[in-house]
């Protein structure tokens, strides 16, 4: 084989180097090609020739391993959503659904452009969040029944009143956001966003039962708010028959935390009607 190719150089060369083709070959001794690095120039065709051939031969190994490195090297899946993400035990309680984060479907996108492999998309997504574990920045996602079953344990009420607590922290929420003062018409929503917000959670109602709590020993009600899902007791009446708010003749007292409140006076009519209903 390397005679066969040694002739075709041969005649090649002697082509190329020979006659006025500018190859220096007007002595009649055999000149290399125009062009062809000094360091594969032999004295023949079969010497230059080798030469060449064990370049090729030398190069084609090297890339021949690098060919064989790169196709071991892992590679990005076909699509984003085929990258999976499994968290750790350190970062488990602060992941829910991951599949359905927005944030994990862009994270998804932006590794597949880069060309990340699975192992590299699992340990960039680890790297990112365990610090902030670490810091105290992330939160861990919302738990409902964890924060129900946290009121209820603090509280010490049975599941019914648990749930009546609830509906009566909703309804005073409702009523305070109803009838704060000086707040202006841009942050209206955004206020009433926190203290609805407070709701949610398990200090939230217990701080929402607790003002409630303070404001009734107080002689102080909020409109809609209320001891069962939202009706006046007995002890409710007794504190609010002496109440300015629920009396039509002051609807114009200069105090508004003394002016008639028809809302309130709706509830008492009606918790006197349901609780001594022969009166």
């Amino acid at each position: 084989m390397y005679e066969i190719y040694a002739r075709r150089w041969q005649r090649l060369f002697n082509s190329e180097g020979g006659g006025g083709g500018g190859g220096g070959n007007e002595g009649g001794g055999w000149t290399a090609p125009q062009g062809l690095p000094s360091e594969f120039a032999g004295a023949s065709a079969d010497e230059t020739l080798g030469k060449l051939l064990g370049g090729y031969t030398d190069l084609n190994t090297r890339f021949g391993g690098m060919r064989e490195k790169l196709s071991k090297m892992p590679s990005a899946p076909e699509k984003p959503d085929m990258y999976t993400f499994e968290p750790g035990d350190n970062l488990k309680p602060f992941f829910g659904d991951i599949a359905k984060d927005p944030a994990f479907a862009s994270a998804r996108t932006a590794a597949h452009k880069h060309g990340l492999s699975q192992e590299q998309f699992a340990g960039f997504i680890s790297d990112v969040y365990s610090p902030l574990v670490e810091q105290g920045v992330l939160s861990a996602p919302f738990d409902p029944a964890g924060e129900l079953k946290t009121f209820s344990s603090a509280t010490g009420l049975d599941v019914k009143g648990t749930q009546e607590a609830l509906v009566a922290n909703e309804t005073f929420a409702k009523g305070l956001s109803a009838q704060l003062k000086d707040v202006p018409e841009a942050l209206k929503n955004d206020v009433n966003g926190m203290l609805m917000a407070l709701t949610d959670t398990a200090a939230g109602n217990v701080l929402l039962r607790a003002l409630s709590g303070r404001l009734g020993e107080n002689g102080i009600r909020i409109s809609g708010d209320g001891g069962q899902q939202g009706a006046l007791t007995a002890d409710d009446l007794k504190k609010l028959d002496t109440d300015p708010r629920i009396d039509p003749r002051n609807r114009d007292h200069k105090d508004p935390n003394q002016r008639f409140d028809e809302s309130l006076r709706k509830q008492y009519d009606e918790a006197y009607a349901r609780l001594y209903p022969t009166r």
